[in-house]
């Protein structure tokens, strides 16, 4: 039966004449009585996607105390399998739960189609393609006043995992942390090869190079033999596999925080013109937006950028003031545009 409340008149006690013609007053007073039906004894389900939901056994297939031990059996799961878990996508929550975070096998992709167009497209590949569509998945979830994590994991994958997939990850990043550490430090790439532990720390061992290198997966002491005696049992990493050129990768990312002014290139350029006039090795300046000058018979959208340092302008005085030479790039860079 509905709850409701309802106005009744009822009869007052007051019998004297005075309080009963008392203006304001009547010979009947009204009230509010409630009526109530029986209690409801139905058991209402609990709000989707609220910590009780989610620990109904049909709804999830992992549980951790913490963040931190769900990112520790992460790094234990990638570790093992030879996979990487990228997050894709997080959700902000709401008032049943504070956050979201989505997971996928980094052989699906983690981004959306390239939009690079191939000068030769009829060039093979020397590695097969790294996506597979893969459908591996994990989601977990944080609620409001607890610390458990509550997880869904959807583990199969459709490629080989183990060390057959070990060529499609990626170094770590405490890996390449250390690495940019030493880089940053002024230390040579080729010493750290030769000289350092990449992932445990350790430096100046009287390992070989490869060894010291490589964690120990190899165990012949003559590293550089063609039988190489590669425990296939061993789990490996990509870190044990760290070569030269890998941390010349990282040496360039370096050098690209002190050359690239901005993420953006266009803004970069025009960082880069206001240090170069400011130091007086701007001969001129025209960028794209910018009116051509008068009668230069320059395109409207065309960017024109001279440079000349303080030694060029002392060497050209010198040798080559009767004499400008241009050297075109076209084709010979990978832009296709007339430098």
């Amino acid at each position: 039966m509905p709850l409701g409340r309802f106005r009744l008149t009822r009869a007052t006690t007051e019998s004297s004449a005075d309080s009963a013609l008392a203006p304001g007053n009547s010979a009947s007073t009204f009230e509010y009585v409630n009526f109530q039906g029986p209690p409801d004894t139905t058991l209402k389900p609990s709000p989707l996607g609220s910590l009780a939901h989610d620990l109904e056994p049909s709804n999830h297939t992992h549980q951790w105390p913490s963040w931190v031990d769900f990112e520790a059996w992460r790094t234990q799961e990638q570790r093992e399998q030879v996979i990487e878990l990228r997050r894709v996508k997080t959700y902000p929550g709401n008032t049943v739960y504070t956050k979201g975070v989505r997971y996928v096998c980094s052989r699906k992709g983690t981004g959306g189609l390239n939009a690079y167009a191939k000068l030769r497209p009829e060039f093979g590949r020397k590695m097969e393609s790294k996506r597979t569509d893969c459908k591996c998945v994990l989601i977990v979830k944080e609620y409001p006043g607890v610390s458990t994590v509550i997880g869904n994991y959807t583990s199969g994958h459709n490629h080989p995992v183990g060390n057959a997939n070990l060529w499609f990850t990626r170094i770590s990043n405490e890996t390449r942390e250390y690495i940019a550490g030493l880089l940053r430090s002024k230390v040579a790439p080729e010493h750290i090869v030769r000289y350092y532990g990449l992932f445990t720390l350790i430096s100046m061992l009287t390992f070989t190079q490869l060894q010291l290198l490589h964690g120990g997966v190899y165990h012949n002491d003559n590293t550089f033999d063609d039988d190489l005696d590669f425990d296939l049992d061993t789990v490996a990493s990509r870190n044990d596999f760290v070569q030269l050129r890998d941390i010349r990768r990282i040496e360039k990312d370096i050098e690209a925080e002190t050359v690239r002014l901005h993420p953006d290139d266009g803004q970069s350029t025009l960082k880069w013109v206001e240090r170069l006039r400011a130091k007086g090795h701007v001969l001129g300046f025209k960028a794209k937006s910018d009116l051509p000058p008068p009668q230069s018979g320059l395109a409207p959208d065309v960017f024109v950028l001279m440079i000349q340092t303080g030694w060029q302008r002392k060497m050209f005085q010198k040798y080559g003031n009767f004499l400008l030479c241009v050297d075109a790039t076209h084709n010979t860079t990978m832009y296709e545009n007339l430098l």
